[in-house]
């Protein structure tokens, strides 16, 4: 009872009548509400500023305390709109914020219309640019595609010196990121293992985009416990492929016992070895070479001491770099004549636009896929040719001549007829992993994943 009578004896909280009067209040169209009052009411009282109001006996020691009578109410963190101000704005209504979303995907329309704009307008002044008189090669129009035998691709252009190398290929910076040829590189050398061998490397635009871990300090070369680690990780990041891999498709593949070893996994180079015909675009590729592969500066002068060589036989091969214990090789040769021998196999064989380039296109694939491990191996292609629509394929063959004097290359072929007469003349052992035709390239850029079968394999 004597409880419930302290509980019944207990005074209603009331605030000091003068505090919240309308006078002292500001004109906000959304007043202060008793949270204000009932923040301060939970905060307990300093020992150096008691309040002034009487205690009352029955009060509880958790009982909150009135506030005291010079207490101001604190301001709101959040500026509201006040009523009397005529200078301020009223926050954005319904309709007014679905208005302001929609066009959102007006300005992103601009900017690739903007973008797209820039990327034709290179083209268009590429292609349409006439080169020097001394520059031009005669053509006969009356012999038949792809290239007159007058003037047989070299994959140069007409002329060239080192100076005009590195202008033509910084020329391809902008052309190159915005239709996003550099992204379709970056894919291309990441799925690079084991053994590399580049053909038509040109100015080394790849390089910067492979792995060189292992090519800088071989797996060998790290302690047992390194060695451990790393192996650790690498089939931890092998078990997350296959998981992803597999997703959606059914059951999940197996962990074979080539990407067990160390350079079967993608992405894992061990060595990387470049052929070109032309000693100018070798200069870049060098150049190239040495900022992109780590420690490299180190070990290799900044400017070639010895003149670069020129081919005179053309199953000639004359090495240009040759470092880390031959891990990285760049060649002077021809490939149409014969591919490097530094090893009978190559895990990957890589090639970005060379086959507009070469006499014989079908030839070098066949010759490539002699060169590439049967099964595992990989040949991984970057090229540009015949898209989806005849007016486009039409306006190919109408430039084409002018765009070859220029630039060396015959843009209107068909790089997947190409491959299918390769893998007929292979006996169907050429088979196609992979094939991507970008759609805002309107299928003129070809991506190609290639596999020659192993002898026996079905079809």
């Amino acid at each position: 009872m004597a409880s419930r009578l302290r509980l019944s004896s207990r005074t209603p909280f009331s605030l000091h009548p003068h505090l919240y009067s309308p006078s002292n209040l500001p004109s906000y169209s959304r007043q202060l509400s008793l949270s204000s009052a009932l923040q301060y009411a939970k905060r307990k009282p300093s020992p150096s500023s008691p309040s002034s109001l009487p205690q009352s006996p029955l009060r509880s020691k958790k009982s909150p305390l009135p506030p005291p009578n010079n207490f101001v109410p604190p301001k709101p963190k959040l500026s509201l709109y006040r009523d009397d101000t005529p200078t301020s704005k009223p926050p954005f209504t319904l309709e007014e914020n679905i208005q302001r979303h929609r066009k959102i995907p007006l300005y992103g329309a601009l900017a690739v219309a903007f973008l797209a704009s820039l990327y034709i307008s290179a083209v268009v002044t590429n292609t349409f640019k006439t080169p020097p008189v001394s520059d031009l090669v005669p053509l006969d129009p009356s012999l038949p595609q792809p290239h007159p035998s007058c003037c047989p691709p070299t994959g140069l252009p007409p002329s060239l010196t080192p100076v005009s190398a590195l202008e033509f290929d910084t020329s391809l910076n902008t052309s190159e990121s915005l239709s996003r040829i550099t992204a379709n590189r970056t894919y291309l050398a990441s799925r690079a293992k084991g053994h590399v061998l580049e053909v038509a490397c040109g100015t080394g635009r790849n390089l910067p985009y492979y792995s060189w871990e292992y090519v800088v300090h071989p797996f060998e070369e790290y302690s047992p416990e390194e060695q451990l680690a790393k192996a650790k990780s690498r089939m931890a990041k092998i078990l997350d492929i296959k998981r992803g891999s597999s997703w959606g498709y059914g059951t999940k593949s197996k962990v074979t016992a080539g990407e067990r070893r160390v350079g079967g996994m993608e992405g894992e180079v061990l060595s990387y070895t470049a052929v070109d015909v032309s000693p100018e675009m070798l200069s870049v590729a060098r150049n190239r070479l040495r900022e992109s592969v780590p420690g490299l500066r180190q070990v290799m002068a900044k400017k070639r001491a010895e003149p670069y060589p020129k081919l005179t036989n053309p199953e000639e091969v004359v090495p240009v770099v040759a470092a880390l214990d031959g891990r990285v090789q760049l060649l002077l040769g021809d490939a149409e004549a014969g591919l490097p021998r530094g090893r009978e196999r190559y895990d990957t064989v890589i090639q970005s636009f060379g086959l507009c380039s070469v006499k014989d296109p079908q030839g070098l694939l066949v010759k490539m896929a002699g060169r590439v491990v049967p099964g595992t191996g990989r040949i991984l292609l970057l090229e540009h040719g015949r898209g989806w629509f005849g007016w486009i394929n039409g306006l190919l063959d109408k430039y084409a001549p002018g765009h070859f004097q220029k630039f060396g290359c015959w843009w209107n072929r068909d790089i997947e007829g190409l491959v299918k007469g390769a893998s007929e003349e292979l006996g169907g052992r050429l088979e196609v992993v992979r094939m991507d035709r970008p759609w805002y390239h309107a299928g003129t850029t070809v991506v190609l994943e290639l596999r020659v079968k192993e002898e026996g394999e079905g079809k």
